[in-house]
């Protein structure tokens, strides 16, 4: 049992130091972008220091019983959230940086099997917070090190914060897409030819956002009505693109599609809906679907 207990603290620490490695690789490589608090760039340079801080942890040995404890409560909390996000449809758990696993592969894979095999083997015979330093060379060899290396990475992280845009991608400010301001999207879209001229409505999406799978079939109802009041509307597909079952424009829609060039990636919370007269934004709205009178509000609001 002692044995098997090392080797899932072991294996947990690992898990954890993996995924700490690659958020810190995502922190620095690219922009982060969140609905909220939780999945902010913020609560990252919470999380990093606290996982990888268990993960050496449990990799050390020290304090077993007391280590076992927050690793169990640590896998614990991760099936909740790993859960949620398999409920809402989201890609990616996010629990590994750049690297998009699906939510319920974490889940059945990682979180649930290494919080049962945590709760099973547990360290008998272990005092919870025994004599912390049997000999100097813990001291010396883990803890100093440990409490260098956390603040560094922190720092590292709050100075190395990736800008805004690059020549290979660009995080776009929908706030900044003020009214009678030439749409900046027009030539990165292939079919900003046609949406140049006339009012628009401009819905843009990502195949795995979950609010723009709901918010899709609203919006082809709202097509006829919109047609019959002069306004026109296109959707229009970022990346990744998909096709099939994935791709969620069904391939008989009536409305205009399209989609955003490739040339570089775009950071943007999805949808984003835009109301274009000749190719001017008349209003804009990031992260939300407006209603159908909202959207006819700001088209004849000018």
């Amino acid at each position: 049992m002692k044995k098997a207990n090392k080797i899932v603290m072991t294996i947990g620490g690992l898990v954890l130091l993996i995924a700490s490695i690659l958020k810190i690789h995502q922190l620095l490589t690219q922009p982060i972008l969140s609905k909220g608090f939780w999945e902010s760039w913020e609560f990252f340079l919470i999380q990093i220091p606290l996982e990888l801080g268990l993960a050496i942890w449990l990799l050390s040995g020290l304090f077993r019983k007391a280590s076992w404890l927050i690793g169990l409560c640590a896998f614990f909390g991760f099936i909740f959230v790993t859960l949620q996000k398999g409920i809402i449809g989201a890609e990616s758990c996010g629990c590994f940086g750049t690297v998009s696993v699906n939510p319920w592969i974490t889940l059945t894979l990682v979180d649930i099997p290494l919080f049962l095999a945590f709760a099973i083997f547990r360290p008998k015979g272990e005092k919870l917070l025994p004599p912390p330093w049997p000999n100097l060379k813990y001291f010396l060899a883990i803890a100093i090190p440990t409490f260098i290396l956390l603040p560094t990475i922190e720092y590292i992280l709050i100075t190395n914060k990736p800008p805004m845009a690059t020549a290979t991608y660009e995080v776009l400010n929908v706030k900044n897409w003020t009214a009678n301001q030439s749409w900046p999207l027009l030539e990165y879209v292939d079919i900003g030819d046609r949406i140049q001229t006339g009012d628009w409505i401009v819905f843009m999406y990502h195949n795995d956002c979950p609010d723009c799978r709901l918010a899709i079939p609203k919006y082809e109802k709202f097509y006829g009505d919109l047609k019959g009041n002069n306004v026109e509307m296109a959707f229009i597909e970022m990346q990744p693109y998909e096709q099939g079952d994935k791709q969620l424009v069904p391939k008989d829609s009536k409305v205009p599609w399209g989609r955003l060039s490739s040339v570089k990636t775009w950071y943007v919370e999805t949808p984003v809906v835009v109301v274009l007269r000749d190719g001017m934004v008349l209003k804009a709205w990031q992260g939300y679907a407006p209603t159908f009178d909202e959207l006819i509000e700001a088209a004849f609001a000018q």
